[in-house]
């Protein structure tokens, strides 16, 4: 890993668990320094670590410049600010989608279509249980959430560890819906489990991708010489 990227990586990990602290402590300036530093941050790492080419290397740079722009929409408080960072991140969700469709070929999804009833079964789950609260919301919401799960689905085709950071993408914006959309499902320390699993949802995708970006040669060890 080049001394850029580390320096990166670094950076990201210090700002994402000071965002943590500052949801954990509520302390306001924490919150508003460091949260528009996150995917400005690991977007670096990824320019960094790999040259954007291929469609997946691409994609995924372009769904963390909307999550940026998803993270700074969902600072103030508002519906029309909300609706905006759900546009944002909606169109982040649609860039990893068109980015890991480039590795459903012949993938675990491909090859057992069964693999997507657990997301399918994890978006019905959450509309039956939000469902009641979304009123206008619930068109906006169920759009968001068929997108949020089969972009999950489709990243099991790039590698383990960009599914992992998918599924926990997936609890990040579950907990954010069931906690931001309705009063049953607020509790203490709310921010700071979205924010957790938000940065370590996102690291992961970013870490996947990146080694399935690498070339073949440099995955796999060369055998050596048979005498």
């Amino acid at each position: 890993m080049r001394v850029a990227s580390r320096v990166l990586l670094v950076a990201f990990v210090v700002a994402a668990l000071a965002q943590v602290l500052a949801q954990v402590l509520d302390l306001d300036v924490l919150y508003v320094v460091t949260k528009p530093l996150l995917m400005p941050l690991l977007l670096g790492f990824l320019l960094a670590s790999a040259p954007l080419e291929g469609r997946l290397l691409r994609a995924t740079a372009a769904a963390l410049a909307w999550s940026w722009l998803g993270d700074l929409a969902l600072m103030p408080e508002g519906d029309v600010w909300f609706l905006l960072g759900l546009l944002a991140f909606l169109l982040a969700h649609v860039c990893y989608l068109v980015g890991f469709a480039t590795t459903y070929a012949d993938g675990p999804l491909d090859r057992n279509k069964l693999l997507v009833v657990p997301y399918a079964a994890w978006f019905v789950l959450l509309l039956v249980v939000l469902g009641p609260d979304l009123g206008s919301m619930l068109l906006p919401v169920a759009v968001y959430g068929v997108v949020l799960c089969a972009m999950a689905a489709l990243a099991t085709g790039v590698n383990a560890t960009t599914a992992v950071g998918a599924i926990i993408f997936v609890v990040s914006d579950s907990t954010l819906a069931a906690t931001a959309l309705t009063d049953r499902f607020a509790f203490d320390g709310d921010g700071a489990v979205v924010m957790l699993t938000y940065c370590l949802g996102q690291l992961l995708i970013v870490l996947g991708v990146l080694a399935a970006s690498r070339p073949v040669s440099d995955r796999v060890p060369t055998a050596p010489p048979t005498s």
